[in-house]
């Protein structure tokens, strides 16, 4: 896995049906239920670990499974709890949106012949991006054990190789 991914997503092509891989999943989540935990919805599952287990940056493995070409689709994808994936795209969105206007601001104040102080704004952006973009880094290498176990968790459910994938 490329340390760069922010949320990893395997892609698995089975000839079992996706009801039959569901209830794979379902039957294993039974089994391991004192390692992991998770529900599995109409064509999705959602898998993740006890309270017990848990840190601020455990993942959770989302996976849904659709027919296709006479095959089933596998679909995988390991990230953070919604919370920490929202707070961060709320983080970025926040730096971003306040470095972009901050910037125009100081640029025009720049071009006018005023004091521009507001130019701050654009080291202080790359600041900020760097400082979210490193504790992103902290967290999936905080995360890796977890992320390791979900992807195994997959693998040996589905019988396959589960490889990750770009898209």
């Amino acid at each position: 896995m490329a340390t760069t991914r922010l949320r990893p997503r395997c892609r698995i092509v089975s000839k079992e049906s996706s009801s039959d891989i569901l209830n794979k999943l379902r039957q294993q989540i039974q089994e391991n239920n004192d390692v992991l935990e998770g529900q599995v919805v109409q064509e999705h599952a959602f898998i993740r670990f006890p309270d017990s287990m848990q840190h601020y940056w455990s993942p959770e493995l989302h996976v849904w499974a659709r027919e296709e070409d006479g095959e089933t689709i596998i679909y995988g994808v390991i990230g953070p709890k919604p919370k920490i994936w929202t707070m961060f795209m709320f983080i970025y969105t926040g730096i971003l949106t306040s470095a972009f206007l901050g910037s125009a601001y100081g640029i025009i104040q720049f071009f006018l012949g005023m004091d521009a102080p507001f130019l701050w704004s654009i080291p202080l952006g790359i600041l900020g991006m760097a400082f979210a973009y490193g504790a992103a880094q902290y967290g999936q290498y905080k995360a890796k054990d977890h992320m390791e176990a979900l992807r195994m968790f997959l693998e040996e459910t589905v019988g396959e190789e589960v490889p990750i994938v770009k898209s």
